[in-house]
């Protein structure tokens, strides 16, 4: 679920469903004037209790797939795997059409996971300025001012999967077993967003064949290399486009100040950065290879093979697969013993739910609700 965004509240507690024992509680919704809802799962799991299960998140994973993450990891069915915590969007939208194909979009509610958390990580008040730049013109005409700021780490609350395990509000779903991604390097990044992977993916195509053990050889590699170098002799990239707007607003200084010797110096500034970043095609070839070797088989593949082959070679991937294969360390950290598990959730049930069941809302509602 790395980077995914959401999207439907029923598509989220039907893959929830596939992995969470029947009849448990997957996700609640509350609200002023707002009819509250739980919905429940009514079959039984794709998966036995013995599967170990482990679900890939990170900061942009939001919404939705937040409901997923969250019930997952609340009902102790699988850890939740990343460098730290989701998005936190624990909100429920209403949607009203409106003339001139407009609509408004409103909050009502916010969802709650099994355990009875708001995993919403912005709080929104009156009385504020407000981070929006169209709050100081409402403000100027003597509109309502709010404000909006972020859960506190002392303000999150502590509630309790089926486990027993501590779980915090407030501030998206936090990881059960850390793992730090690949980071990028600066001629990585580059490459990736001024397109040069895919415009040599394209010249690559145009005089050979894919086949069945096509990998990036050291022949493509400098050719690649040539390349990427032509490219920037011709000025259609820039390896110093990171620094670009510093060097040229220095550049701009030196000038108005007539300071000719230090614009000579800068010159050479600029020409030891290109040179610095040129020297992480022998750093980062491994890293190159693989992103160049995924631009080339994008011309042929679909995207789900595509996916397969980076997975191969993904540290979080790789790293949580070792955990899963770990049964000591997977039960570890669900705490997975009977003292943990009278703790669990009844620490959260305060008497019998009066909440209604997904099938009881009105099918003939006007309003399309967005997670």
């Amino acid at each position: 679920l790395r980077s995914n965004p959401g999207g439907l509240l029923t598509s989220a507690v039907d893959v929830a469903t596939l992995f969470v024992p029947n009849g448990s509680d997957i996700v609640s919704a509350k609200g002023r004037g707002f009819p509250e809802i739980l919905y429940r799962s009514k079959t039984e799991p794709i998966l036995s209790p013995n599967t170990r299960l482990a679900v890939l998140v990170n900061d942009q994973t939001a919404s939705a797939a937040e409901i997923v993450s969250g019930a997952i990891q609340d009902l102790d069915v699988g850890v939740v795997v990343g460098k730290g915590r989701t998005y936190g969007k624990g909100l429920v939208q209403n949607v009203q059409d409106l003339p001139y194909q407009t609509a408004l979009k409103y909050t009502v509610a916010k969802y709650y996971t099994p355990s009875g958390r708001c995993i919403q990580s912005t709080v929104y008040e009156e009385g504020g300025r407000g981070d929006d730049l169209l709050a100081s013109s409402s403000e100027e005409k003597g509109g309502s001012r709010y404000k909006s700021k972020k859960v506190a780490d002392k303000d999150r609350a502590v509630f309790y999967t089926a486990h027993g395990r501590e779980v915090k509000d407030g501030g998206g779903v936090e990881v059960d077993y850390k793992v730090e991604p690949q980071k990028a390097s600066p001629l990585e990044i580059i490459l990736l967003q001024s397109g040069a992977y895919s415009d040599y993916a394209a010249e690559w195509s145009k005089t050979h064949e894919l086949t069945d053990q096509f990998r990036v050889d050291e022949a493509t590699y400098k050719d690649f290399q040539r390349f990427v170098e032509q490219k920037q002799a011709d000025g259609d990239l820039k390896l110093e486009v990171f620094y670009d707007s510093q060097l040229k607003e220095l550049s701009k200084k030196l000038k108005a100040s007539k300071f000719d010797s230090s614009k000579k110096m800068l010159d050479s500034l600029r020409a030891d950065i290109i040179k610095d970043v040129k020297k992480d095609f022998k750093n980062y070839k491994p890293e190159i290879i693989e992103d160049l070797e995924q631009n080339i088989l994008a011309r042929y593949l679909p995207d789900s093979l595509l996916i397969e082959h980076g997975l191969q070679s993904d540290v979080q991937v790789l790293e949580t697969a070792k955990m899963l294969k770990d049964g000591n360390e997977f039960d570890k950290i669900l705490a997975r013993d009977n003292k943990s598990v009278e703790k669990g959730l009844l620490s959260n049930m305060v008497g019998d739910s009066s909440i209604e069941t997904a099938s009881s809302v009105t099918p003939d509602s006007k309003l399309q609700t967005q997670w």
